[in-house]
């Protein structure tokens, strides 16, 4: 690993003197963190919960499985995987908890006009504003929960946070199956100016207003942490020259994480079509599926986020310094093998019991991932290093795991079953290939920690 040496001028608050400064109380940080991972499950939650509504918005705009595909995946994606890396350069230049926050507010905001949207194009903007206000969640939460603990408690503080995603989901699919079975019985719901509104634009400002109030939690109760564990003397040199300098002088390590780990993303978007199986194949509707997926990923998602975690403090308790890559290549690994089983199940009972392992073991390939991504890195360039994990793995599986299954049911599976078909060849060979090259990088990831904390341990004693 090549670490950067610079000659700035010394900062108001030096290595030396970070490394001297207490970490804050732990019931203060964990607060933190919970709060942090209620945010990531809320914006889960208004990202994912399109998927259960896939029938009735495509019966109301009247457009095809690829347009879905595309509103899923595409569309969020334009602002989510683009934006992530600006926000991540403000965050490892200002307020990061502000940010969070602020953007909390934006996306909320229009989760709930995806509910008054009139038009498809109207919806599709709305998608785009969903996902540039989650852009910045992720790097801002990383960078602040790894300076709230010490090295050995951080791989256990951000998978925790990560448990956001399984939780998100679950909850998306849990009450958003409640809400449209609920709505089925009640008359049509009519707001002034906007009218009569249906079932599915309902679930949307259901699912926007939880996030307001954990929004101004975020801006009242966090406190901005002290930046640690940094190499660089200021935080002017936190430019993204310098961020992408510090990734490509470390390319061997970095690439097969960004890259491989965007098996994760892939797979898991790529579900979004499992409403449309469960209903396809095998008969299930909306509230049926939801009810049983949204319990199975609201256990196993934090049991397999929590788990990992563990696994990868234990790795490096026990001297592993490829602690947290480890643990991220074993769920993948296991999450791409049951996930392309899933579809092949010959009952709906049968592929929920296939959700539990798939579920417990892609919580832990996503939440080590993430924190892999984090624990290689040094303090000034944590959150623009999110940032790019973000944008690869989510360019990759936002961009690829639902238009990709959209396009083989209307072109290759055009069949009443065909959705089974297309989720196997997308995860076994998408997921498989890319859990391959994520093997491949072990080693040079290890030398890389190895090579950082050898060198923070030097700036810490001011040498």
């Amino acid at each position: 690993m090549t670490v950067p040496v610079s000659d700035a001028a010394t900062s108001t608050t030096p290595p030396v003197a970070a490394a001297e400064t207490p970490y804050p109380p732990r019931a203060y940080a964990w607060y933190v963190v919970v709060l942090l991972t209620l945010a990531y499950a809320i914006s889960l939650l208004d990202r994912w919960v399109l998927s259960l509504l896939v029938g009735p918005v495509k019966a109301h705009f009247g457009v095809s499985d690829t347009q879905m595909g595309l509103l899923m995946g595409v569309w969020f994606a334009v602002f989510y995987v683009t934006m992530g890396l600006p926000f991540g350069w403000l965050a490892d230049r200002y307020d990061r908890r502000r940010i969070a926050g602020l953007a909390m507010l934006f996306w909320c905001t229009m989760t709930a006009c995806c509910g008054l949207a009139k038009s498809f194009g109207q919806l599709a903007a709305a998608r785009l504003g969903i996902g540039l206000g989650e852009a910045a969640l992720t790097p801002a939460a990383n960078s602040i929960i790894a300076d709230y603990f010490p090295r050995e408690r951080q791989n256990s503080a951000i998978t925790f946070f990560n448990m956001g995603i399984s939780t998100g989901m679950g909850f998306a699919y849990l009450t958003g199956g409640l809400i449209v079975a609920w709505m089925a019985t009640q008359p049509p719901l009519v707001l002034p100016l906007f009218g009569q509104l249906e079932t599915w634009q309902v679930v949307f400002l259901a699912a926007g207003a939880p996030g307001i109030l954990v929004a101004f939690l975020l801006l009242l109760t966090v406190r901005e942490p002290l930046r640690r564990e940094r190499l660089a003397r200021s935080a002017r040199e936190a430019s993204l020259s310098r961020c992408f300098a510090f990734v490509k002088a470390n390319r061997r390590a970095y690439a097969p994480l960004l890259i491989g780990m965007a098996a994760s993303p892939l797979m898991g978007y790529s579900w979004q079509w499992l409403p449309t199986l469960f209903e396809r194949v095998w008969g299930w509707q909306a509230p049926e599926f939801s009810f049983a997926y949204g319990c199975v990923l609201l256990i196993c998602g934090p049991l397999g986020a929590i788990g990992g975690g563990m696994l990868a403090t234990h790795y490096y308790a026990r001297g592993h310094r490829d602690a947290p890559y480890r643990a991220a290549l074993f769920g993948i690994a296991v999450a791409t093998l049951t996930s392309a089983l899933l579809p092949l199940m010959p009952s709906p009972e049968w592929a929920v019991v296939m959700l539990v392992p798939a579920s417990i073991s892609g919580a832990t390939g996503a939440a080590c991932g993430a924190a892999a991504a984090v624990f290689m890195t040094p303090g000034e360039f944590r959150a623009q290093v999110s940032s790019i994990y973000v944008l690869t793995i989510n360019g990759i599986g936002l961009l690829v795991g639902p238009t990709a299954v959209g396009l083989c049911n209307d072109y290759l599976f055009n069949t009443t079953d065909g959705v089974r078909w297309s989720l196997v060849v997308v995860v076994a060979v998408a997921c498989g290939v890319l859990t391959l090259y994520l093997a491949s990088g072990r080693r040079a990831y290890r030398e890389a920690v190895e090579t950082l904390e050898a060198a923070q341990q030097q700036r810490a004693r001011g040498i």
